[in-house]
């Protein structure tokens, strides 16, 4: 046993290393994510906050197994009923599993009939994960699918070959059960506020957008124009190509798909009607998608990888886009 042993009643209980003390058994407290880990771009929730949050339940979970108090039954008890809690993880089937891109897969998750997760617009859930040492790794996804989706949620999980992560995602099978916990972020949206929403996104940095143009289309008396760049690799990279075609029939719903290393003899493989431009993403691109609109109507949302991100950002504030105006998921 490691003689390290924290206080359980005083503050964070980081250095609680013991597996056992005496004959009690504790689960491995969460790893605190490397401080490079942050972008320092003010994400809500950040990766900080999270670990926070993971460590304050392991600390009240080890203090119950002090106690003798096996779980929280009163917490249990009154989340019972309750889809998402965010303190507590619950426990949902894989229903289907299918290759939705390059590295991508396309998990769908079982829901009791008639009932949706009940997140709000631009929240996201918490999966939480055990490596093979038993470790808990998190990781934060936004579901794919509608708000209003009932019975299931889907999710889109890129693999990455050294991803600690990714190789749990890839042991998944259909019958397998994953841990969440939710709803975490958010995202103050009033319909009709803006003229448009600018939508700046890279890989499966489609997915908070995706959650966004599900809402706003379902919305009747919401007029808001709806505009998608995104970014990938290759037209073998994009997601929801199914989802963003039924979208394109909607009239205030456009795309633009920008490919940085898209072979020139692949343009037989586009659908009728897309639109895609090689290259990269640039200023440029930005200003051409802004230049006829009056700057505080648009809304620009922004989520991609850390150095996408901050390339988008710093061209927005270039172009004088308030901070006001501008979401980053």
């Amino acid at each position: 046993m490691n003689e390290r042993v924290t206080s359980l009643d005083h503050g964070p209980i980081a250095e609680l290393d013991a597996r056992t003390i005496g004959s009690q058994i504790f689960p491995p407290a969460p790893e605190r994510p490397l401080d490079s880990d942050c972008c320092g771009g003010g994400c809500t929730p950040c990766v900080m906050d999270i670990y926070q949050q993971e460590l304050e339940l392991w600390q009240e979970e080890c203090a119950h197994i002090m106690s003798g108090e096996a779980e929280n039954k009163t917490q249990d008890v009154a989340n019972k009923e309750e889809i998402l809690c965010p303190k507590v993880y619950k426990k949902y089937r894989i229903i289907n599993i299918i290759n939705e891109a390059t590295d991508i897969v396309r998990i769908r998750c079982q829901l009791p009939l008639r009932r949706s997760l009940g997140l709000s617009l631009g929240q996201h859930i918490i999966i939480r994960f055990f490596d093979e040492n038993g470790i808990p790794l998190t990781r934060q996804y936004t579901p794919i699918s509608p708000l209003t989706c009932k019975g299931f949620f889907e999710l889109l999980i890129k693999i990455y070959s050294d991803g600690r992560a990714s190789q749990i995602v890839k042991s998944w099978r259909v019958g397998d059960s994953i841990e969440i916990r939710g709803p975490v972020g958010q995202f103050d949206y009033t319909p009709n506020k803006y003229h448009k929403i600018l939508m700046l996104c890279a890989g499966t940095g489609v997915a908070p957008m995706c959650q966004v143009i599900h809402a706003i289309l379902a919305d009747e008396e919401d007029d808001t124009y709806l505009r998608l760049i995104y970014a990938a690799r290759d037209y073998s990279c994009l997601l929801a190509r199914e989802e963003i075609t039924e979208w394109r029939y909607f009239w205030n719903f456009s795309c633009l798909f920008i490919l940085s290393q898209e072979p020139e003899s692949t343009p037989w493989q586009y659908k009728h009607g897309e639109k895609v431009q090689q290259g990269r993403l640039t200023e440029e691109i930005i200003r051409q998608e802004l230049r006829s609109s009056q700057l505080d109507k648009v809304l620009v949302l922004v989520c991609g990888t850390r150095s996408f991100d901050e390339y988008v950002l710093t061209g927005l504030r270039e172009i004088g886009i308030s901070e006001d105006n501008i979401h980053r998921f």
